[in-house]
């Protein structure tokens, strides 16, 4: 999925990690080269439980937004922080 935001574009990609027992979405600036991840969201499936990872300091909201939206269409299942 690509989207454009203050003239620059992103995407957000769907991949599995076998070594790691999950899938994942990954935010990603492809408006340069090298692409650079932003953030993700990974699945563990043995567990069941969800991680949020962001690697630069400073993503937009909207973005931020759009990958939690992605999210939730896969049913993946969320708790608030301290949540069990």
């Amino acid at each position: 999925m690509l989207k454009e935001y203050n003239g620059k574009r992103y995407e957000i990609i769907f991949g599995s990690d076998v070594q790691r027992d999950c899938v994942y979405l990954e935010l990603s600036d492809r408006s340069k080269e090298p692409f650079e991840v932003l953030a993700e969201v990974i699945h563990y499936d043995e567990i069941g439980k969800v991680v949020f990872s962001c690697y630069q300091e400073e993503i937009p909201f909207p973005l931020v937004q759009w990958l939690f939206d992605e999210v939730a269409k896969e049913n993946w299942p969320l708790t608030a922080y301290g949540e069990p």
